[in-house]
């Protein structure tokens, strides 16, 4: 049962919701086409059927029953359904870091620089007798 309700939903919606639709037509096409064909009687009804494909869909000029021609299917295409979706327009910006570069001369240790005298009266290595 579901099954069925669910194939009845999609079909609906489809043909509500597409050029599909078109296809609800079909009966207006088959009795214009009947119509025509009591009153041409070219010969075959493939003769009758390329007939009328090309008259009515190949460039077809306005005539005695010009406003049945625009109730076949696929004459007028009409946009029955529009899906709009709303997409967000996301930025984002890459935080730039603007860093100055420093550049502080680093003293270095010279033992030329200081007196012996001083480092020998702090620390004096062990010496051997």
């Amino acid at each position: 049962m579901k099954l069925l309700v669910t194939k009845i939903l999609i079909f609906l919606y489809i043909t509500t919701s597409t050029q599909f639709s078109q296809l609800y037509k079909l009966p207006i096409f088959v009795s214009h086409f009947i119509e025509h064909v009591q009153k041409d009687k070219l010969g075959s009804i493939s003769e009758e059927m390329v007939f009328f494909i090309e008259h009515h869909y190949g460039g077809h000029e306005q005539d005695e029953d010009w406003q049945t021609d625009q109730k076949l299917p696929f004459i007028k295409i009409e946009i029955s359904h529009v899906d709009h979706s709303y997409l967000p327009i996301i930025t984002f910006e890459v935080p730039q870091l603007n860093k100055e570069v420093h550049q502080e001369h680093t003293l270095q240790f010279y033992e030329e620089q200081f007196s012996s005298d001083y480092l020998d009266s702090i620390w004096q290595p062990p010496k051997q007798a």
